[in-house]
């Protein structure tokens, strides 16, 4: 006759089995498409973050001239969920799919060529309808552990490289190649589309109560005269006329170095971020 203790304990170990094998089959059911969410996830960490994490104060937007200036380079605390080869209009998009919104959010809007992605509005906006919402506890925890493993202080190159003379870098034939993409007056009535669409995400989020603000940053060589750089400018202006919500921020633009006609190495995203900071800080500062 099996003792009564080893038969509750056979009992209770039957049970944790079960309970397990009710976590472990869907898992295994569905492995292809749970790989491919925590795939997703690690493609777009910033927009995993903020789908995952509270909601912070806040936020950037923008395409990768803005999203390679890491949130480490800023003392303010906020979230990047600029997208690189994106669009401001994506990224809204997301943030306004979400009951809880940032108190302030920040603009960059240089590219105003590229039209909402749908697909990562999905993915990452709140969406009630979204398949293995069980998952997302497993998700959450992913991601702390990726961004435990992952993440490193900026501090030290913070603290250094603006103290350093500015590196040269040999980016002649990718400002070639795009001053005559800047040129063309083929991405005119897109960027007017995409113009209007801002506007209107905008709006929606402004009455929601988010403060919104919007900066351009520098171009390097001759990229600033571009048709593109004036249309996108002349655009972004005209649908926000309040000269309030455009801060007047010094770049240092002699200081400014580019690794390609897009993007800034990080001595001058850091030199960048510094002065955004400083705006930012004078808005979250207590009254």
């Amino acid at each position: 006759m099996i003792p009564r203790r080893a038969g509750k304990f056979r009992a209770s170990l039957i049970v944790v089995l079960l309970l397990l094998l009710a976590c472990i089959v869907p898992v295994l059911l569905n492995c292809s498409q749970l790989y491919q969410r925590v795939y997703d996830d690690r493609r777009f960490p910033a927009l995993s973050r903020y789908a995952l994490e509270p909601t912070p104060e806040v936020a950037l937007v923008g395409s990768s001239m803005i999203s390679r200036v890491y949130e480490g380079y800023f003392q303010t605390r906020l979230r990047n969920v600029a997208i690189g080869g994106g669009s401001p209009i994506t990224g809204l998009a997301i943030i306004a799919s979400y009951p809880a919104l940032p108190r302030i959010i920040v603009v960059e809007t240089n590219i105003l060529s590229r039209p909402l992605d749908p697909a990562l509005v999905e993915m990452f906006g709140s969406n009630d309808a979204t398949p293995f919402r069980w998952f997302r506890p497993y998700r959450v925890a992913i991601s702390y552990i990726y961004y435990w493993l992952k993440y490193k202080s900026e501090s030290d190159n913070v603290a250094r490289l603006p103290r350093q003379p500015p590196s040269s870098y040999d980016i002649k034939s990718s400002l070639d190649e795009t001053e005559v993409e800047y040129g063309s007056h083929g991405l005119d009535q897109q960027m007017a589309a995409n113009t209007e669409a801002l506007r209107g995400l905008v709006a929606k989020l402004e009455s929601r109560g988010c403060r919104i603000y919007f900066v351009e940053l520098p171009y390097p060589g001759n990229l600033n005269d571009s048709h593109f750089a004036q249309t996108a400018r002349s655009l972004a202006h005209k649908a926000f006329p309040d000269r309030e919500k455009w801060p007047e921020i010094d770049y240092h633009v002699p200081e400014l170095r580019w690794v390609d006609a897009s993007h800034m190495d990080e001595r001058s995203a850091i030199i960048v971020a510094r002065e955004i900071d400083g705006f930012l800080g004078r808005l979250t500062q207590p009254n």
